[in-house]
């Protein structure tokens, strides 16, 4: 293979030009011939039973095309109760505020909304479930009604794999509530004996709210019946071939009968893996005879989309003197909404002490269902909840021993070949590096400044470490030698975050071609091989592999064919932006578009030049990110302000510089924002009391200070060219940076976030009553 020319160039964005320019088409921005206007009836209960829908005013209406309730599901369609997807529309019960009853499709917006309000729909209430206390209770409430049949998707994000010797230890008293969805338990060696030699131990109780991914574009989809039998269908997700897999599952429709096609997507960070509700707009198009197209409201979305789930973590952990964790032991409770995930809570118990080596655990966890919205990914998911449980812990430990929080985490932070809890060894990681990289920057270096100002203001400065496994593939790709001498590479991903100039450089430096010289093109699952989600930080790690593969592949093609037709050995013959030459002799050569017409033409010499890539799943790569974060705290207001973050992360090869650094900042601001402002309140009757952004606390421009990115490139996995995933870990870290900056700076731990004003406030006055 030539030599990297374009892997590690910082380039900017294939696509910059036609974003700024307004020119891509996203999902609302689809308009066909005739296309009416979806609207879907949400439920104003959050458990109830649907004893009659009356839709016959709202048929009546002028300007109404359809009206469709869970009757005009196709009857042969599998209902399972425990899956968000097949409850598109409530049948017969209601089990979250938001969740449609009843949809139409209309000439206009108006027309629609008026539409809904003459639907007339019958309700006996139920109990509601809405909290961990309730939902536990042997006597409570179902929040499933009826036989569950399997637990539905989200495995893109899944970063380990739990089986049967994974769970082991003592044997837990099995739940009587019948909304405990999923319970693990993993445990190894002796806890009380290792607590029992321990000279620190520290126990507190995290909670981390609900909170939406906060995608600009809300979800939105258009359907348009092609023919009687065949449903074309244009909707923002993160996967076309999961999206297209959920219609069929819970429409009944083979999938040779559904052409997904992926618009551009206006974020997605988990929320949009699937889609939700596409098999509204497809069976309000079937009913109506006219394409329809559904876009969510804002207040729609936060209401009823899928956000990311509460937690409440109980966690106990010790260490000796010198510095050696012994034990941990916690008590995880994920809360599911009405529909179990089936892995997000997994996840978090069974990575909660993978960072670190301690010598015995026993940690269990629980998802449990309440009458809410059901959750989903929101990058790395779970795990900015067990980092900020884990990294305050771990900085506690270090303070009750005198210990250096960098130095402490150094001493114990995981290694390869060390055991993780699912009893796999550690792979090669780069977090003793990140480490390393943090210790020696000069935010660290640095004196700590006074923790009190002249103006009386507080300063603190906190750190932590996270890591995300992510998806694996596998994924698959072609590449095409195209007319005028191009490659077009052809791939069903969803370009999530730009990551189609990533995969451009990798397909460039795998032919040998220049950059400018490639063409990403993304088909429809109709048309492309096997693509993953556009999720668990996959996209570079498992589709960058198949680009690479493909490109190789087209590659020695090219060079066989060449050394045919001069007759030489194919290791005379080498590749530039220029064409295949023979290396003792550039003058003598073949351009890339004579290749294509002597495959192509009249008088072709050989057929078309395709090459063919299909990655297996990857080797696990854990990225590893470590933050360091710098804050003030007005003691008056207990306002937090971010003065300062700096953050170093493991990429294993850094395709794109620019991107990268990106990546880094996004997730980071995500982070400080679960840290101190976002969270979904609901109240006792289970509404949710801030659905607009006027209320749903997100950063500003003016909350984020400026952050300093550090890239690390250490060894691991089997990525292209190096690389590893990039997107979520620093999702991880910086929630428990902040929080651990602002205990330093408060001098008291606060372990309920978002870590508002009003929190710090009581914090800082109920250690001030106590001394």
């Amino acid at each position: 293979m030539a030599a990297k020319k374009w892997i590690g160039q910082p380039l900017p964005r294939i696509d910059a030009e036609e974003k700024v320019r307004g020119q891509a088409i996203f999902a609302a921005d689809i308009k066909l011939p005739r296309m009416l206007v979806g609207k879907f009836l949400p439920s104003p209960h959050p458990h109830a039973e649907i004893l009659a829908i009356d839709t016959s005013q709202a048929e009546a209406l002028p300007g109404v095309q359809a009206v469709i309730t869970a009757a005009d599901i196709p009857a042969e369609v599998v209902y399972n109760p425990a899956s968000r997807f097949h409850g598109f529309l409530a049948r017969p019960f209601v089990v979250f505020v938001g969740q449609a009853v009843a949809a139409v499709a209309a000439d206009d917006l108006a027309t629609a909304e008026a539409a809904l309000e003459l639907i007339e729909v019958t309700y006996r209430l139920l109990p509601v479930v809405n909290s961990f206390a309730e939902a536990l209770r042997p006597d409570a409430e179902p929040v499933i009604h009826g036989q569950a049949t399997a637990v539905s998707g989200g495995t893109a994000h899944t970063q380990v794999i739990i089986t049967e010797d994974s769970s082991t230890g003592a044997e837990e008293e099995p739940d009587q509530s019948p909304n405990v969805a999923d319970a693990n338990t993993f445990s190894y060696g002796d806890v009380e004996a290792a607590f029992a030699g321990s000279d620190a131990i520290v126990e507190y109780t995290y909670t981390v709210p609900t909170v939406h991914q906060g995608y600009i574009e809300p979800h939105a989809v258009t359907a348009h019946w092609d023919r009687p039998d065949h449903v074309i269908v244009w909707e923002c997700v993160q996967g076309a071939f999961a999206a297209r897999n959920l219609i069929a599952e819970t429409l009944g429709l083979p999938h040779g009968k559904i052409t997904l096609n992926s618009t551009e997507i206006g974020g997605g960070f988990g929320g949009k893996g699937e889609g939700i509700f596409a098999p509204l707009a497809v069976l309000l198009a079937k009913k109506a005879g006219r394409p329809v197209q559904l876009v969510l409201t804002r207040q729609e979305e936060l209401i009823g989309a899928n956000p990311a789930p509460r937690s409440l973590i109980r966690l106990k952990a010790g260490a000796r003197q010198d510095g050696t964790l012994t034990a941990v032991e916690a008590d995880i409770l994920v809360d599911a909404g009405a529909f179990p995930t089936g892995w997000i809570m997994s996840n978090i118990t069974a990575t909660l002490r993978d960072n670190y080596r301690f010598q015995a655990w026993h940690l269990r966890g629980r998802e449990i269902l309440t009458n809410k919205a059901s959750v989903t990914a929101y990058r790395a998911p779970g795990a900015p909840n067990l980092s900020f449980a884990m990294e305050s812990h771990i900085d506690e430990l270090a303070r009750r021993l005198g210990i250096d929080p960098m130095t402490f985490r150094q001493q114990n932070v995981i290694r390869e070949g060390d055991l993780l809890t699912n009893k796999e060894l550690q792979s090669p990681i780069g977090a003793e590096e990140v480490l390393k990289a943090l210790a020696q920057h000069p935010s660290w270096t640095k004196p700590v400044p006074k923790r009190t100002t002249a103006a009386g203001l507080l300063h603190g400065r906190g750190l932590a470490l996270g890591s995300w496994a992510g998806g694996t593939g596998p994924a698959g790709a072609l590449a095409i030698l195209d007319a005028g001498g191009q490659f077009r590479i052809v791939l069903g991903t969803v370009d999530l975050s730009g990551s189609f100039t990533s995969l451009a450089q990798i397909a460039a430096d795998a032919l040998g071609a220049s950059f400018d010289q490639v063409v990403i093109s993304k088909a429809s699952p109709d048309f492309a091989p096997f693509a993953p989600m556009s999720a668990g930080s996959q996209t570079i790690y498992a589709m960058g592999a198949a680009v690479k593969e493909a490109a190789l592949d087209l590659r020695a093609k090219m060079i066989r064919y060449v050394a045919q037709d001069f007759q030489v050995p194919e290791s005379e013959l080498s590749v530039d932006q220029d064409g295949v030459f023979m290396v003792a002799q550039p003058s003598n050569r073949l351009s890339f578009d004579t290749l294509f017409q002597l495959g192509t033409q009249w008088f072709a010499e050989y057929g078309p030049l395709v090459g063919q890539g299909s990655a297996p799943q990857r080797q696990r790569a854990p990225g590893y990110a470590a933050c360091l974060a710098e804050v003030t705290v007005d003691p008056r207001t207990g306002k937090t302000t971010v003065d300062h973050l700096v953050v170093a992360q493991d990429v294993g090869k850094a395709i794109n510089p620019l991107a990268v650094e990106g990546q880094i900042q996004g997730g980071v601001t995500q982070s400080i924002s679960i840290a101190l402002w976002e969270e979904l309140l609901y109240d006792e009757a289970g509404q949710v009391r801030n659905p607009s952004l006027l209320d749903y606390r997100m950063p500003t421009a003016r909350d984020v200070p400026a952050i300093e990115t550090i890239i690390v490139e250490a060894p691991g996995g089997d990525g292209p060219f190096g690389a590893k995933l990039v997107g979520e870990p620093p999702m991880v870290p910086a929630v428990a940076a902040v929080a651990n900056a602002v205990t330093a700076a408060i001098g008291v731990r606060v372990c309920d976030l978002p870590i508002t004003p009003e929190r710090v406030w009581r914090a800082i006055h109920s250690a001030d009553s106590e001394d």
